[in-house]
């Protein structure tokens, strides 16, 4: 078998996480937004300084998610749902020659299943792309 012909695996680089406080202040507040309850997508198309055609930060606030361990395994199911759907929203944006920083906020007063936290992450970056990045799904 070819190297180049192999799947790449699904990973969450550390050029992909979305940091830095005025950065975040930007996406939060000039960033369209998409709403599928318990999570809010806010995202800006911008240039960013990486190869990644896109940067994700995840948010739990702690009025929303009382106890540490909730908060966590939320945080740690939103960026397993990410890792492994992201490439079709990077083949989008990519083909657009665009790149995006997302905010993903969980605003439920309790954690999520697996499989539901999944669904509804997926149909929120899936709905903001085909809004805001202009490709079809």
């Amino acid at each position: 078998m070819l190297i180049g012909h192999m799947p790449q695996r699904p990973t969450f680089r550390k050029h992909e996480r979305l940091t830095g406080r005025d950065r975040l202040k930007l996406v939060a507040t000039t960033g369209k937004v998409v709403k599928v309850h318990p999570f809010r997508l806010v995202g800006l198309l911008m240039p960013l300084d990486t190869i990644a055609p896109a940067q994700v930060a995840f948010a739990i606030p702690k009025r929303h998610v009382k106890l540490a361990v909730d908060r966590n395994r939320q945080r740690r199911l939103m960026r397993e749902a990410y890792r492994l759907n992201k490439q079709t929203w990077y083949e989008q944006l990519t083909a657009k020659n665009s790149q995006c920083a997302w905010l993903l906020i969980f605003q439920g007063s309790s954690p999520l299943p697996w499989e539901e936290t999944r669904e509804k992450i997926t149909r929120i970056f899936d709905r903001w792309t085909q809004e805001h990045v202009g490709a079809d799904p």
